[in-house]
Parts: C-alpha cells; sequence; structure tokens
C-alpha cells in the first residue's frame, strides 16, 4: 500500500490523542504513589503502636504548601501528615492525635478534619493514631464520582476537535 501525502499527519495525530490520554489519566496516579520501600527505619512511639497494630511506616512527617486565591489576593497554608503507612498493599495517611485540636466525633466533624487529606493524597484510608489511649483508628470516605469535570471533558474535546479538523484538511488536500 502505497503512503498518502497525509498520513503522517494523522499518526502523529493519533500518536499525540493516546500521549496525551496516558499523561491525564496515569502519570497523576503514578506521582502520587508513596515509594514501594521505607528508605529509613522509623522510630518512636507511634511508629511503634502502627507496627503493633500490623502497619509498616514507609514516610514520615511531610509538609504540604498550599496557595490559595480568593478575589484576586493569595493567601498561603500548609497541611501536615504525620506518617505514612501501609498494610497489604493499602497505604493510609497518619494524623496524630493533638490536645489543642481535638476530635469531634460526627460526620461533620470527621469530613472536616479529615476530607482535605484524602482529597489532597487520594489513599485508601486514613490513620487516626491517640497516644494517650493508644488507638488507632481506621477512617474510609466514600465519596461519589462527580460528573462536572469541565476542563478535563473540554480538552478531550479539542482533542477530538483536533484529530476531527486534521482529518477534514487531509479530506481536502487529498481529494
Amino acid at each position: 500500500m502505497a503512503q498518502q501525502p497525509g498520513d503522517t499527519l494523522v499518526l502523529f495525530l493519533i500518536l499525540g490523542a493516546i500521549l496525551y490520554l496516558i499523561a491525564t489519566q496515569f502519570i497523576p496516579r503514578i506521582r502520587s504513589n508513596p515509594p514501594s520501600e521505607p528508605k529509613e527505619e522509623f522510630r518512636g512511639e507511634v511508629p511503634d503502636l502502627l507496627r503493633e497494630n500490623g502497619y509498616e511506616v514507609i514516610g514520615g512527617k511531610e509538609r504540604i504548601p498550599l496557595s490559595i486565591e480568593m478575589d484576586d489576593k493569595e493567601y498561603e497554608s500548609r497541611l501536615y501528615i504525620d506518617y505514612i503507612a501501609r498494610q497489604d498493599e493499602e497505604c493510609y495517611i497518619v494524623i496524630v492525635a493533638r490536645e489543642r485540636k481535638p476530635l469531634r466525633l460526627s460526620g461533620a466533624g470527621l469530613r472536616d478534619f479529615f476530607l482535605a487529606y484524602y482529597l489532597l493524597c487520594q489513599p485508601d484510608g486514613l490513620l487516626y493514631v491517640d497516644r494517650e489511649k493508644r488507638t488507632v483508628k481506621r477512617i474510609f470516605f466514600d465519596v461519589p464520582e462527580l460528573s462536572f469535570h469541565a476542563k478535563r471533558s473540554r480538552a478531550g474535546l479539542a482533542v477530538y476537535g483536533g484529530l476531527g479538523l486534521g482529518a477534514l484538511l487531509l479530506w481536502l488536500i487529498l481529494f
């Protein structure tokens, strides 16, 4: 079969669309996964308590800087993660109880305290460690899939529109 003048263009457009889909679907998941092997041995009361409960500590304290913009004014904040732990193949964010920030045991209280961690890191679950009571509580969120991903759908529409426009131009050039 002979190669037509626009075959290379169509090939690059298809390749670009495939690379775009791979980049938007898989790379964020790969980057958010914690390291598979712990780099250091974590010592202390909390790591020992986690090990007693069957968890392996794979990450230490993390400070996540946040930049928030409201009405053209920028605010700085941060989110602190005490540890990252693993049990079997599930990954957990560990938050240690603090006296100055008590946990309210209600739906709204748990949401306000833990949801930011869950949405930012998307772990399999969260662990709330109380050193005084020597307890490890597991927290899971069941968040429904939302359908208003306008940025993602517009970008997909742009890719498909570009492919369609490229095919139309190719057809006009060839015929």
